[in-house]
């Protein structure tokens, strides 16, 4: 199962336990929660699903743009 499927199956914000979207550009992978207006990381294949790892969409150099489902 991949990330993606996690995501729409299992995964929810550790904050707000809210559904996460799985977004992908470039090799790397975010799973972004619209709710509170965060994104985390996936590593090597693995969300990081820590609240103290959350960063704010807005906040960073991100581009959600350059990001696909």
């Amino acid at each position: 199962m991949n990330v993606k499927e996690m995501a729409e199956e299992f995964l929810a914000c550790p904050e707000c336990k809210g559904n996460l979207a799985y977004k992908a550009s470039n090799g790397r992978e975010i799973l972004i929660c619209g709710n509170c207006a965060v994104y985390y990381e996936v590593k090597d294949g693995i969300p990081v699903l820590l609240i103290e790892e959350a960063k704010k969409i807005g906040e960073t150099d991100l581009n959600l743009n350059e990001f696909h489902d």
